[in-house]
């Protein structure tokens, strides 16, 4: 039997609970972050090598570029962030203007409504064929005429501005394009059995004794660990192939076909991945583990939010069909095994077209080296 001591206890739970800034903060005093990562496929290759997941130069080998700020540190994006996310080149006569954003817009602040009416105006006045608000607009004026939530799993609009222009689209997903939050949680059980005796009485009075065995799970330890500071803070976005041609599709004509479609229920969605080996780093966990003397199981999982922007129809049917009390009253009367078909088939057009990858700047080893005191200290049986 194993237990840490209680000065241990009390340093690994201020550890475990500190928010991420902080874990920023520590982890930044102890090593830079490196430059930006190189492409997705470089970073497969070099750890299929044994080297490190960061790389070491500006832009990848597919020539896609990665600006970063002077120190090498992540500027941060996000609405009102300080630095621009990546996006795919677009053609030269549909070429994006880039917006922007200076650090008074560090944080959203409320408008009063008669300069929501102004935005609003200058909307109207540039819904036309040569010019868009979304061109114009700051950052902060631009969500704060929109209509949109942001929960753990990320942003989520249904605004009719983002549904009838393309570029104010554009915008939306690539200022809302912010590195997931992901941590590595790792949880210690073993399998206990359990004998349980009762005792029942038959129909002719007599009573019977019956033996019962049950098997209950145990969780010895669970803690997590957090990787967001470890996470580049631009993501690429990119696009699927078409099974037809085998090209990318292009992003301005895939954007172009959701505005125009009148899909009462469609949904266009971006989808965001942190690239690492997470095997590699299941498996170091693991050994450290068990260089403890732990006997039992070992379970590493990566929880992940912040992982999706979706924008959905601003029809009526579409936000009624979406709202709560529907979903409810399809499931008691059974109607979800027609709607939710439905909704897929509606919905399936643009699914899984859009994505965003974040490279994690730390090797699998070098990341669970860097924690390995911390991890340790958790492990109690």
């Amino acid at each position: 039997m194993r237990t840490s001591s209680t000065d241990d206890t009390k340093a690994s739970a201020q550890n475990s609970t500190q928010p991420p800034a902080a874990v920023a903060d520590e982890e930044a005093s102890v090593a830079p972050l490196l430059p930006p990562p190189p492409s997705y496929d470089d970073v497969v290759i070099n750890i299929g090598n044994g080297g490190d997941a960061a790389g070491t130069g500006g832009s990848s080998s597919n020539g896609r570029a990665v600006a970063v700020s002077g120190d090498g540190r992540d500027p941060g994006v996000g609405p009102f962030g300080d630095a621009k996310p990546m996006v795919p080149p677009a053609p030269a006569h549909t070429a994006a203007a880039s917006v922007g954003r200076s650090e008074e817009e560090a944080h959203p602040l409320l408008l009063m409504p008669a300069e929501l009416n102004q935005i609003q105006e200058q909307q109207q006045q540039l819904q036309q064929p040569g010019g868009s608000a979304a061109d114009t607009l700051s950052s902060r004026d631009f969500f704060a005429s929109l209509e949109y939530t942001r929960s753990a799993k990320g942003y989520t609009s249904s605004d009719a501005w983002l549904n009838t222009d393309v570029r104010a689209l554009k915008r939306f997903i690539s200022e809302c394009n912010e590195r997931p939050r992901v941590s590595v949680e790792v949880v210690g059980s073993h399998t206990e059995a359990r004998t349980e005796h009762t005792t029942t009485r038959t129909n002719d009075g007599q009573t019977r004794q019956e033996t019962r065995t049950r098997h209950d799970t145990v969780v010895d330890f669970k803690f997590a660990v957090e990787l967001t500071p470890y996470i580049h803070g631009r993501g690429t976005l990119y696009t699927a192939q078409s099974p037809g041609t085998g090209e990318p599709y292009d992003l301005d004509r895939l954007l172009a076909d959701y505005v125009g479609a009148s899909n009462m229920l469609k949904e266009i969605r971006v989808q965001k991945k942190a690239i690492w080996d997470y095997e590699l780093v299941r498996t170091e966990i693991k050994r450290l583990v068990k260089s403890t003397g732990y006997p039992h199981n070992v379970a590493v999982s990566f929880p992940m939010e912040n992982d999706a922007t979706v924008v959905r129809s601003s029809h009526t049917l579409g936000r009624a069909w979406r709202h709560p009390v529907t979903s409810f009253l399809c499931f008691i009367t059974c109607a979800c095994l027609v709607g939710w078909p439905l909704q897929y088939a509606a919905t399936r057009r643009w699914r899984n077209k859009i994505m965003s990858d974040f490279v994690v700047l730390s090797s699998p080893k070098d990341y669970v080296d860097r924690h390995a005191d911390f991890i340790r200290n958790q492990v109690t049986w």
